[in-house]
């Protein structure tokens, strides 16, 4: 008895495989043939993401080495999420110039390490800033660096007020952005990271900032809905954030790591690569890929890369 019941599960299997090859040439034949477009097969499955067709909203995430940069634009509309990491180059200032930006209708800092907050000073000097946001966090944490106290002091001299973060949202263009904060105490300023979730209708991105498993689960406990298809991996893909709870409530289909190539920190993680390589069909790695930018109109979804070339 048991030995039939292994036949007709074997046979069974056999049977199911043959079906998919079948379905597979079948859509093979019929793609060659300008029939029926596999692509579109997979994007009314929800698959795979419609092509462009006039983007409105761009998202850059800006290859700063081993920091983080993300520059959004909607409609008219800019938003800096951090300025990396001191660049004598002045690489965050020229590539938002570059882009045709004059004005800067917010600015947020996740949180005040140097490679965050490295080159804030100069955007600010740099660009009408409308608002500037920061988190709240103990004074026992207080930067003593000079970058910091370089950003204060821009601000100051241009009469831009901080705006502590708060769980909020407001409007950038044809975006809705919406910010997450943590309600504990934690000893490392990464865990007071303020998440950024960017909106465009089908398409979402959030940004984390260095937020780590602590502050994960202090934002999983809050209900916020974080789902985002694009996730920008916290503190640069180190081992230390991206567990498997938050990104069961992300359920990214595409991660971006902001990292240095050969950093001494080991960044990005294996282990979080392959916690990532679970749930993303693509993983970008700036250190690897260069600059990435998202462009969206709301229904569809593309990316591009400026690729580099280690050996050359």
């Amino acid at each position: 008895m048991r030995k039939r019941r292994t036949d007709d599960q074997y046979r069974f299997r056999i049977v199911l495989m043959l079906f998919f090859d079948v379905v597979a040439i079948v859509f093979f034949a019929l793609d060659t043939l300008g029939l029926l477009r596999f692509r579109d097969v997979l994007v009314s499955l929800g698959l795979e993401d419609k092509a462009v067709t006039h983007a409105r909203t761009e998202v850059h995430f800006i290859d700063v080495g081993q920091g983080d940069a993300t520059l959004v634009i909607s409609d008219g509309h800019a938003m800096l999420i951090d300025s990396g990491d001191v660049d004598r180059t002045d690489k965050v200032v020229w590539y938002i110039t570059n882009q045709g930006i004059r004005e800067l209708d917010c600015v947020i800092a996740t949180h005040p390490h140097s490679d965050h907050i490295g080159e804030m000073s100069d955007v600010i000097d740099a660009y009408d800033v409308d608002r500037f946001i920061m988190p709240d966090f103990p004074d026992e944490l207080t930067p003593t660096s000079y970058v910091y106290e370089n950003m204060l002091m821009s601000l100051d001299e241009k009469g831009i007020g901080i705006t502590a973060a708060k769980d909020t949202e407001f409007t950038l263009g044809t975006c809705k952005v919406e910010l997450f904060t943590a309600k504990g105490s934690y000893d490392d300023l990464n865990n007071y990271s303020v998440l950024v979730r960017v909106t465009d209708g089908d398409n979402t991105f959030l940004i984390t900032g260095d937020c780590e498993t602590e502050e994960e689960k202090d934002i999983l406990s809050q209900g916020f809905d974080i789902s985002a298809k694009v996730l920008k991996v916290g503190h640069h893909g180190g081992s230390t954030s991206s567990g498997y709870d938050f990104l069961d409530a992300v359920l990214p289909r595409y991660s971006v790591i902001s990292c240095g190539y050969d950093n001494s920190y080991g960044h990005p993680s294996d282990q979080t690569v392959s916690r990532l390589a679970k749930y993303s069909r693509d993983i970008y790695i700036t250190s690897r890929d260069g600059t990435v930018v998202f462009y969206s109109d709301g229904e569809g979804l593309e990316a591009g890369t400026e690729k580099k070339d280690r050996n050359g």
